[in-house]
Protein backbone atom coordinates (compact mmCIF):
# COMPACT_ATOMS: atom_id res chain seq x y z
CA UNK A 1 0.00 0.00 0.00
CA UNK A 2 1.30 3.56 -0.73
CA UNK A 3 1.43 6.26 1.52
CA UNK A 4 -0.04 8.28 -0.59
CA UNK A 5 -3.58 7.04 0.04
CA UNK A 6 -5.78 7.31 -3.04
CA UNK A 7 -9.26 8.93 -1.37
CA UNK A 8 -12.81 9.07 -3.36
CA UNK A 9 -15.62 10.62 -1.31
CA UNK A 10 -19.21 9.98 -2.56
CA UNK A 11 -21.88 12.42 -1.88
CA UNK A 12 -19.42 15.22 -1.76
CA UNK A 13 -21.39 18.01 -1.88
CA UNK A 14 -23.60 17.12 1.26
CA UNK A 15 -22.48 18.62 4.79
CA UNK A 16 -20.43 15.50 5.85
CA UNK A 17 -18.37 15.22 2.82
CA UNK A 18 -17.80 18.73 2.50
CA UNK A 19 -16.25 18.22 5.68
CA UNK A 20 -14.38 15.03 4.95
CA UNK A 21 -12.90 16.67 1.96
CA UNK A 22 -11.96 19.63 4.03
CA UNK A 23 -10.52 17.45 6.75
CA UNK A 24 -8.23 15.15 4.21
CA UNK A 25 -7.09 17.62 2.26
CA UNK A 26 -4.82 19.04 5.07
CA UNK A 27 -3.86 15.06 5.67
CA UNK A 28 -0.48 14.60 4.70
CA UNK A 29 -0.95 10.64 3.91
CA UNK A 30 -3.87 11.39 1.75
CA UNK A 31 -4.86 12.41 -1.92
CA UNK A 32 -8.29 12.93 -3.01
CA UNK A 33 -8.64 12.04 -6.89
CA UNK A 34 -12.65 12.22 -6.88
CA UNK A 35 -15.93 13.95 -5.12
CA UNK A 36 -18.99 13.06 -6.48
CA UNK A 37 -22.49 14.97 -6.59
CA UNK A 38 -25.15 14.10 -9.22
CA UNK A 39 -26.65 17.67 -9.29
CA UNK A 40 -23.34 19.68 -9.25
CA UNK A 41 -21.21 17.58 -11.63
CA UNK A 42 -18.76 19.47 -13.68
CA UNK A 43 -18.63 21.91 -11.64
CA UNK A 44 -15.15 22.91 -9.02
CA UNK A 45 -15.04 21.46 -6.02
CA UNK A 46 -13.43 24.11 -3.61
CA UNK A 47 -15.32 26.79 -5.91
CA UNK A 48 -18.90 25.41 -4.33
CA UNK A 49 -16.90 24.78 -0.43
CA UNK A 50 -17.31 28.25 0.29
CA UNK A 51 -15.37 27.87 3.24
CA UNK A 52 -12.43 27.19 1.20
CA UNK A 53 -9.81 29.33 -0.38
CA UNK A 54 -10.65 27.88 -4.23
CA UNK A 55 -6.96 26.21 -4.65
CA UNK A 56 -7.70 23.16 -6.30
CA UNK A 57 -9.13 24.60 -9.76
CA UNK A 58 -8.95 21.41 -11.54
CA UNK A 59 -10.80 19.02 -9.18
CA UNK A 60 -14.55 18.57 -10.49
CA UNK A 61 -17.46 17.19 -9.17
CA UNK A 62 -18.42 14.17 -10.97
CA UNK A 63 -21.19 11.58 -11.65
CA UNK A 64 -20.84 8.65 -9.39
CA UNK A 65 -20.72 6.42 -12.67
CA UNK A 66 -17.80 8.27 -13.47
CA UNK A 67 -15.91 6.31 -11.04
CA UNK A 68 -12.58 4.44 -12.28
CA UNK A 69 -10.94 1.51 -10.56
CA UNK A 70 -7.92 1.25 -8.26
CA UNK A 71 -8.99 3.42 -5.30
CA UNK A 72 -7.33 2.98 -1.91
CA UNK A 73 -10.33 3.68 0.10
CA UNK A 74 -14.02 5.32 -0.77
CA UNK A 75 -15.68 7.57 2.14
CA UNK A 76 -19.59 7.46 1.60
CA UNK A 77 -21.29 10.25 2.36
CA UNK A 78 -24.46 9.48 0.28
CA UNK A 79 -27.85 10.19 1.42
CA UNK A 80 -29.11 7.14 4.00
CA UNK A 81 -30.74 4.72 1.43
CA UNK A 82 -28.62 5.57 -1.61
CA UNK A 83 -25.24 3.80 -1.17
CA UNK A 84 -27.15 0.24 -1.25
CA UNK A 85 -28.40 0.62 -4.69
CA UNK A 86 -24.09 1.42 -6.24
CA UNK A 87 -22.63 -0.82 -3.46
CA UNK A 88 -21.75 -3.56 -5.91
CA UNK A 89 -20.18 -0.99 -8.55
CA UNK A 90 -18.15 0.68 -5.34
CA UNK A 91 -16.83 -1.92 -3.55
CA UNK A 92 -15.01 -3.26 -6.58
CA UNK A 93 -12.98 -0.43 -7.12
CA UNK A 94 -11.42 0.29 -3.58
CA UNK A 95 -9.82 -1.68 -1.04
CA UNK A 96 -12.12 -0.35 1.82
CA UNK A 97 -15.11 2.04 1.93
CA UNK A 98 -15.94 3.71 5.37
CA UNK A 99 -19.54 4.49 5.51
CA UNK A 100 -21.04 7.72 7.12
CA UNK A 101 -24.77 7.03 5.94
CA UNK A 102 -26.77 4.55 8.21
CA UNK A 103 -27.10 2.00 5.53
CA UNK A 104 -25.63 -1.18 6.77
CA UNK A 105 -25.16 -0.04 10.85
CA UNK A 106 -27.40 -2.54 11.49
CA UNK A 107 -27.40 -6.52 10.34
CA UNK A 108 -30.29 -7.83 12.08
CA UNK A 109 -33.05 -8.38 9.27
CA UNK A 110 -36.21 -7.35 10.94
CA UNK A 111 -34.58 -4.11 12.82
CA UNK A 112 -33.83 -3.22 8.65
CA UNK A 113 -37.01 -4.02 7.42
CA UNK A 114 -38.44 -1.32 10.11
CA UNK A 115 -35.35 1.36 10.16
CA UNK A 116 -33.18 0.79 6.64
CA UNK A 117 -35.60 -1.29 4.08
CA UNK A 118 -33.30 0.05 1.11
CA UNK A 119 -30.37 -1.71 2.88
CA UNK A 120 -32.32 -5.77 2.34
CA UNK A 121 -31.87 -5.04 -1.48
CA UNK A 122 -28.11 -5.98 -1.42
CA UNK A 123 -26.86 -8.77 1.20
CA UNK A 124 -23.41 -6.62 1.08
CA UNK A 125 -24.38 -5.35 4.47
CA UNK A 126 -23.23 -8.47 5.89
CA UNK A 127 -19.78 -7.85 4.97
CA UNK A 128 -19.77 -4.95 7.35
CA UNK A 129 -18.11 -3.40 10.55
CA UNK A 130 -20.10 -1.40 12.92
CA UNK A 131 -17.02 0.81 14.41
CA UNK A 132 -16.73 3.48 17.14
CA UNK A 133 -13.14 4.32 17.00
CA UNK A 134 -12.57 4.55 20.65
CA UNK A 135 -14.06 1.32 21.65
CA UNK A 136 -13.52 -1.54 18.55
CA UNK A 137 -11.13 -3.04 16.91
CA UNK A 138 -10.67 -2.22 13.33
CA UNK A 139 -11.44 -5.49 10.98
CA UNK A 140 -9.11 -5.75 8.17
CA UNK A 141 -11.14 -8.53 6.88
CA UNK A 142 -14.23 -6.36 6.13
CA UNK A 143 -15.18 -3.84 3.18
CA UNK A 144 -17.30 -2.08 4.74
CA UNK A 145 -16.69 -0.23 7.91
CA UNK A 146 -19.63 1.64 8.91
CA UNK A 147 -19.94 4.38 11.59
CA UNK A 148 -22.39 5.41 14.02
CA UNK A 149 -24.64 7.83 13.90
CA UNK A 150 -24.56 11.41 15.71
CA UNK A 151 -26.95 11.39 18.20
CA UNK A 152 -26.63 7.35 18.66
CA UNK A 153 -22.61 7.75 19.48
CA UNK A 154 -22.97 10.89 21.47
CA UNK A 155 -25.60 8.41 23.39
CA UNK A 156 -22.75 5.44 23.73
CA UNK A 157 -20.54 8.26 25.35
CA UNK A 158 -22.78 9.03 27.66
CA UNK A 159 -23.00 5.18 28.73
CA UNK A 160 -20.55 3.58 28.23
CA UNK A 161 -18.55 3.41 31.54
CA UNK A 162 -21.77 2.76 33.19
CA UNK A 163 -22.12 -0.20 31.23
CA UNK A 164 -19.10 -1.63 30.65
CA UNK A 165 -18.59 -1.63 34.68
CA UNK A 166 -22.04 -2.51 35.43
CA UNK A 167 -23.47 0.20 37.10
CA UNK A 168 -26.92 0.94 36.14
CA UNK A 169 -30.22 -1.26 36.20
CA UNK A 170 -33.71 -0.85 34.83
CA UNK A 171 -34.93 1.90 32.50
CA UNK A 172 -32.61 4.19 31.08
CA UNK A 173 -34.02 7.40 29.27
CA UNK A 174 -32.02 9.20 27.04
CA UNK A 175 -33.18 12.77 25.20
CA UNK A 176 -30.58 14.08 22.38
CA UNK A 177 -30.59 17.96 21.19
CA UNK A 178 -29.22 18.14 17.67
CA UNK A 179 -28.55 21.25 15.80
CA UNK A 180 -29.95 21.49 11.83
CA UNK A 181 -27.59 20.35 10.29
CA UNK A 182 -28.16 17.05 11.71
CA UNK A 183 -31.22 17.25 9.03
CA UNK A 184 -28.89 17.34 6.13
CA UNK A 185 -28.96 19.76 3.42
CA UNK A 186 -32.89 18.39 2.54
CA UNK A 187 -34.27 18.47 5.57
CA UNK A 188 -38.12 20.01 5.37
CA UNK A 189 -37.93 22.07 8.26
CA UNK A 190 -38.21 25.61 7.41
CA UNK A 191 -35.71 27.94 8.68
CA UNK A 192 -38.28 30.25 10.25
CA UNK A 193 -39.98 27.54 12.48
CA UNK A 194 -36.95 26.30 14.00
CA UNK A 195 -35.04 29.95 14.89
CA UNK A 196 -35.56 30.72 18.50
CA UNK A 197 -37.47 27.73 19.07
CA UNK A 198 -36.97 24.22 20.87
CA UNK A 199 -39.09 21.26 20.31
CA UNK A 200 -39.37 17.58 19.92
CA UNK A 201 -38.30 16.23 16.87
CA UNK A 202 -38.78 12.44 17.18
CA UNK A 203 -39.82 11.54 20.58
CA UNK A 204 -40.43 7.78 19.95
CA UNK A 205 -39.30 5.43 17.07
CA UNK A 206 -35.73 6.85 15.97
CA UNK A 207 -33.48 4.91 14.11
CA UNK A 208 -30.67 5.73 16.17
CA UNK A 209 -32.48 4.01 19.02
CA UNK A 210 -32.16 0.03 17.67
CA UNK A 211 -28.44 1.04 17.03
CA UNK A 212 -27.79 1.98 20.49
CA UNK A 213 -29.05 -1.01 22.09
CA UNK A 214 -27.55 -3.22 19.02
CA UNK A 215 -24.28 -1.72 20.36
CA UNK A 216 -24.37 -2.22 23.84
CA UNK A 217 -26.15 -6.06 22.79
CA UNK A 218 -22.66 -6.57 20.71
CA UNK A 219 -19.99 -5.22 23.43
CA UNK A 220 -21.55 -6.52 26.42
CA UNK A 221 -24.43 -9.12 25.53
CA UNK A 222 -26.61 -7.10 27.47
CA UNK A 223 -30.07 -5.37 26.25
CA UNK A 224 -31.13 -2.24 27.45
CA UNK A 225 -34.65 -1.18 28.18
CA UNK A 226 -34.15 2.35 26.16
CA UNK A 227 -36.33 5.19 25.78
CA UNK A 228 -34.67 7.21 23.15
CA UNK A 229 -36.23 10.84 21.76
CA UNK A 230 -34.51 13.08 20.36
CA UNK A 231 -35.26 17.48 20.00
CA UNK A 232 -34.15 19.75 18.00
CA UNK A 233 -31.94 22.99 18.95
CA UNK A 234 -31.91 26.54 17.46
CA UNK A 235 -28.06 26.13 15.95
CA UNK A 236 -26.33 24.84 12.53
CA UNK A 237 -23.91 22.53 14.59
CA UNK A 238 -23.60 20.49 17.98
CA UNK A 239 -25.72 17.66 19.81
CA UNK A 240 -25.98 17.24 23.55
CA UNK A 241 -27.49 13.74 24.58
CA UNK A 242 -28.61 14.28 28.62
CA UNK A 243 -29.09 10.09 30.15
CA UNK A 244 -31.05 9.43 33.08
CA UNK A 245 -30.12 6.11 34.69
CA UNK A 246 -30.42 3.98 37.80
CA UNK A 247 -27.17 3.50 39.84
CA UNK A 248 -27.32 -0.38 41.33
CA UNK A 249 -27.77 -1.30 45.13
CA UNK A 250 -24.24 -0.53 46.50
CA UNK A 251 -23.30 1.64 43.60
CA UNK A 252 -21.52 5.30 45.17
CA UNK A 253 -20.78 8.50 43.23
CA UNK A 254 -17.13 7.68 43.55
CA UNK A 255 -17.52 4.45 41.49
CA UNK A 256 -19.07 6.72 38.82
CA UNK A 257 -16.30 8.91 38.63
CA UNK A 258 -13.99 6.19 38.67
CA UNK A 259 -15.51 4.35 35.88
CA UNK A 260 -15.74 7.80 33.34
CA UNK A 261 -11.89 8.48 34.54
CA UNK A 262 -10.73 4.71 34.16
CA UNK A 263 -12.31 4.05 30.38
CA UNK A 264 -11.47 8.26 29.10
CA UNK A 265 -8.76 9.44 30.87
CA UNK A 266 -6.32 8.03 28.34
CA UNK A 267 -8.64 8.65 25.26
CA UNK A 268 -7.44 11.67 22.55
CA UNK A 269 -10.98 12.96 21.93
CA UNK A 270 -12.81 12.34 24.79
CA UNK A 271 -12.63 14.64 27.45
CA UNK A 272 -14.32 13.39 30.67
CA UNK A 273 -14.77 16.69 33.10
CA UNK A 274 -14.16 15.37 36.51
CA UNK A 275 -15.14 18.61 38.53
CA UNK A 276 -18.58 19.20 37.72
CA UNK A 277 -19.59 21.73 40.71
CA UNK A 278 -19.05 24.84 38.86
CA UNK A 279 -21.64 25.59 35.60
CA UNK A 280 -19.22 26.76 33.61
CA UNK A 281 -16.76 23.45 33.47
CA UNK A 282 -20.04 21.54 32.40
CA UNK A 283 -20.09 19.92 29.01
CA UNK A 284 -21.39 22.36 26.33
CA UNK A 285 -21.67 22.39 22.62
CA UNK A 286 -19.67 26.07 22.67
CA UNK A 287 -16.29 24.24 23.71
CA UNK A 288 -16.61 21.36 20.98
CA UNK A 289 -18.06 22.90 17.95
CA UNK A 290 -15.68 22.67 15.01
CA UNK A 291 -13.68 20.08 16.73
CA UNK A 292 -13.59 16.30 16.77
CA UNK A 293 -13.38 16.33 20.76
CA UNK A 294 -16.34 15.03 22.87
CA UNK A 295 -16.95 16.54 26.29
CA UNK A 296 -18.38 13.75 29.05
CA UNK A 297 -19.36 14.14 32.67
CA UNK A 298 -21.72 12.30 34.93
CA UNK A 299 -23.90 13.41 38.12
CA UNK A 300 -24.84 11.48 40.74
CA UNK A 301 -27.71 12.11 43.79
CA UNK A 302 -28.41 8.93 45.48
CA UNK A 303 -29.07 6.14 43.32
CA UNK A 304 -29.97 8.48 40.41
CA UNK A 305 -27.27 9.71 37.73
CA UNK A 306 -27.08 11.53 34.89
CA UNK A 307 -24.74 11.49 31.93
CA UNK A 308 -24.32 13.83 29.63
CA UNK A 309 -21.92 14.27 26.44
CA UNK A 310 -21.55 16.91 23.95
CA UNK A 311 -19.76 17.07 20.23
CA UNK A 312 -20.12 18.26 16.98
CA UNK A 313 -22.54 16.48 14.77
CA UNK A 314 -20.63 16.70 11.53
CA UNK A 315 -16.83 16.37 12.70
CA UNK A 316 -16.57 14.05 15.95
CA UNK A 317 -20.14 12.28 15.09
CA UNK A 318 -19.86 12.00 11.19
CA UNK A 319 -16.72 13.26 9.32
CA UNK A 320 -14.16 13.65 11.94
CA UNK A 321 -14.71 10.23 13.37
CA UNK A 322 -14.55 8.37 9.65
CA UNK A 323 -11.23 10.50 9.22
CA UNK A 324 -10.40 9.06 12.53
CA UNK A 325 -11.04 5.75 12.06
CA UNK A 326 -9.40 6.07 8.49
CA UNK A 327 -6.35 6.93 10.61
CA UNK A 328 -6.58 3.56 12.70
CA UNK A 329 -7.03 1.28 9.77
CA UNK A 330 -4.05 2.54 7.93
CA UNK A 331 -1.49 2.96 11.65
CA UNK A 332 -1.20 6.47 11.44
CA UNK A 333 -1.41 8.64 13.90
CA UNK A 334 -5.31 8.81 15.23
CA UNK A 335 -4.97 12.77 15.43
CA UNK A 336 -3.54 13.21 12.25
CA UNK A 337 -5.20 16.23 10.55
CA UNK A 338 -7.92 16.28 13.21
CA UNK A 339 -5.81 18.02 15.86
CA UNK A 340 -7.86 21.38 15.03
CA UNK A 341 -9.29 23.39 17.88
CA UNK A 342 -11.94 25.87 18.00
CA UNK A 343 -9.80 29.29 18.95
CA UNK A 344 -11.64 32.17 17.98
CA UNK A 345 -15.12 30.35 18.69
CA UNK A 346 -14.89 31.93 22.39
CA UNK A 347 -17.52 33.28 23.54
Amino acid sequence: MSQNIKIAILGGSGFVGMEIYRILRNHPLASIDFVSSESRSGRPVEKYYRILNNENKQLKFKKINQLENGYDVIFSCLPTGVLPKHIDEVLDKTEVLFNVSGDYRLTDHHLLEDYYPNSLTNQRYMDSQYYIPEFHKIDRQKKIINLPGCMAVASIYSLYPLMKNSLIEGKVIIDAKTGSSGGGKKSSEHPAERSQNFRPHQVHGHRHMPEISNAFREMFDENIDLQFSTYSLDLPRGIMTTVYSTLKDGVSEIDVKKAFFKEYNNLYFIDYIKDTKGGRFNPMIKSIVGTNRSEVAAYVDNKNCVSICSLDNMIKGAAGQAVQAFNQYFDFSEEEALSFQNEGMWP
